[in-house]
C-alpha cells in the first residue's frame, strides 16, 4: 500500500474526474438532491476485501469520535482494503493521523476546513487514490464543512456518513445547515437506535437511515490492578472510581465532583480518578475545593495509556448528559468492570442494569453516588456485573463486528449506484 505524508496534499494536473454514476432521485427533495435510496444492507462474504475507502472528519477534536475511526481503518486495512485518513492536524487531530499511519492507513493533514484551498486539497486527493467510498464522519453533519460536496466533484462513487451524537436542537431553522450538509451524502449512518430516532423526527427518510453499534477493538490482558495503581500512584486498598472522558459539559464530571462529600462520608479514602484533558478542567479543581473533596479528586489528564489504567478501578462511571454511543463505556465493559452510567441515548443502549452496571437519571449526583456506592459496598455484585460485561462487550461491541456492518453498507451503496463490487 502506498502511503502519503501527513501534509495536505498537492495538486495533480493529470488526475481526471470519475463519471458520476446515474442516480435514483430521492423522493423527499427538501432533503437535498441526488441521493440513492438504498434497502437493507446484506452482509458480504467474509473473505471478500472491503473498498478502498477514506475516512474523514472535520473536527478540531476528534476524541471518540477519532478512535472508532482508527479501529475502523485498522479492521479495514486487515481486511486488505486501501485506506486514507483525513483530519485537520490540530493537537488531537495529529495524534489522529499518526496513529492512522500505525494502523496501516495513509494519512493526509488537510489546511484548515475555512481555507479556500480545502475542497480542493480533499478532492485531488481523492482522484490520485481512485478512492470508491468517502466516508465523514461528524457529530451532528451541520459541521461537515464541504467534505462530502469535495467528494462528489471528485467523482468518488458512495459517499457515506456516520453521524456520531444525537439532534437535539429545537429550533426548526438550525436544521437548513443539516439537510444542506447531507445534499451530496448517499446513506446516513448512527451509531445508536436511540439517536436514529432524532434524526427520523426531524424528518430524515428512514430508508437513508443505517444504525451501526459502535465498536472498539478487545484491550487482551492488562497490567493487572497492582501495576495500574502504581502508575497512578494509589495504594492498592483503597477504594477506586474512575471516569474516562474529555472535561466537558456535555460529560457531566461536575455531577462527580458533587457526589463526593457523600461517597467520602462512607469510604474516606476513597479515589475519583478522572483521566482526559478538556477546557473544565480548572473549574472542576475549583468545584473540588470549595466542596472539601478537593484530596479525593485525581485529574489525570489525557493518557495514551487509559485502557491500561482501567485496572485501577472498582467502579467505572460515565455522568454524561448525551452521548452517541460511547466508546468509553465499552472499554470499561471490556477491561470487566462495572458501570454506572446514565440514562441518556447510547449509553441506555450497552449497560442492562442490574446485570452489567446501573443507569441513573442526567445531573442527579445524589442518585449517581447512591449507584456508586451500592457497588462499592458489594464486590460480588461488582464481579459479577463486570464478568457479564465482559461478555455483552465481545457479543455486541467489538471493532470486527462494526467494520462488518459498515463494510455492508459500503457494499449496498455501491451496488445502488451501479458500481462493481467485489464478492
Amino acid at each position: 500500500m502506498t502511503h502519503d505524508t501527513p501534509t495536505f496534499p498537492g495538486t495533480h494536473p493529470g488526475a481526471r474526474p470519475q463519471a458520476r454514476p446515474e442516480v435514483r432521485r430521492d423522493p423527499h427533495p427538501d432533503i437535498g438532491r441526488g441521493r440513492r435510496v438504498l434497502r437493507a444492507p446484506r452482509r458480504p462474504p467474509a473473505s471478500s476485501v472491503p473498498p478502498a475507502t477514506c475516512l474523514y472528519t472535520p473536527s478540531a477534536d476528534p476524541s471518540g469520535m477519532g478512535q472508532h475511526m482508527l479501529d475502523l481503518a485498522a479492521c479495514l486495512v486487515e481486511r486488505g482494503a486501501d485506506v486514507t485518513l483525513m483530519a485537520w492536524p490540530t493537537g488531537p487531530g495529529r495524534r489522529l493521523l499518526e496513529r492512522a499511519a500505525t494502523a496501516g492507513a495513509a494519512p493526509v493533514a488537510l489546511p484548515h476546513p475555512r481555507d479556500p484551498g480545502f475542497a480542493a486539497a480533499i478532492a485531488t486527493h481523492l482522484r490520485r487514490r481512485h478512492v470508491e467510498v468517502f466516508h465523514a464522519h461528524v457529530g451532528t453533519g451541520r459541521e461537515n464543512f464541504d467534505g462530502a460536496r469535495a467528494a462528489r466533484a471528485a467523482g468518488v462513487p458512495a459517499v457515506v456518513q456516520t453521524l456520531h451524537l444525537p439532534w437535539m436542537l429545537s429550533e426548526r431553522r438550525k436544521r437548513d445547515p443539516f439537510f444542506a450538509a447531507i445534499a451530496d451524502v448517499d446513506h446516513l449512518v448512527t451509531v445508536s437506535e436511540a439517536q436514529r430516532a432524532t434524526y427520523l423526527r426531524i424528518g430524515v427518510p428512514p430508508e437513508l437511515l443505517t444504525t451501526v453499534p459502535n465498536g472498539v477493538r478487545p484491550r487482551g490482558r492488562g497490567p493487572g490492578r497492582a501495576a495500574a495503581r502504581r502508575a497512578l500512584g494509589l495504594d492498592e486498598r483503597r477504594p477506586v472510581v474512575m471516569a474516562v472522558g474529555r472535561l466537558t459539559v456535555m460529560k457531566g464530571q461536575r455531577y462527580l465532583v458533587d457526589a463526593l462529600p457523600h461517597l467520602l462520608a462512607q469510604w474516606p479514602d476513597l479515589a475519583v480518578v478522572v483521566v482526559g484533558s478538556g477546557h473544565l478542567e480548572a473549574a472542576l479543581r475549583a468545584q473540588a475545593e470549595a466542596l472539601g473533596v478537593a484530596h479525593a479528586l485525581h485529574l489525570v489528564g489525557h493518557r495514551s495509556d487509559a485502557r491500561d489504567l482501567l485496572d485501577a478501578a472498582d467502579v467505572f462511571t460515565l455522568p454524561s448528559l448525551h452521548e452517541g454511543m460511547p466508546l468509553a463505556v465499552m472499554e470499561a465493559m471490556d477491561a470487566g468492570l462495572p458501570v454506572v452510567g446514565t440514562s441518556v441515548v447510547g449509553t441506555a443502549e450497552i449497560v442492562e442494569p442490574g446485570r452489567t452496571g446501573e443507569l441513573v437519571r442526567p445531573r442527579d449526583a445524589e442518585a449517581l453516588a447512591e449507584a456508586i456506592a451500592g457497588l462499592l459496598r458489594d464486590p460480588d455484585r461488582r464481579a459479577a456485573q463486570g464478568a457479564e460485561g465482559r461478555r455483552r462487550f465481545a457479543e455486541r461491541f467489538t471493532a470486527d463486528e462494526m467494520t462488518a456492518r459498515t463494510t455492508e453498507v459500503y457494499r449496498s451503496v455501491l451496488r445502488g449506484v451501479g458500481a462493481d463490487v467485489a464478492g
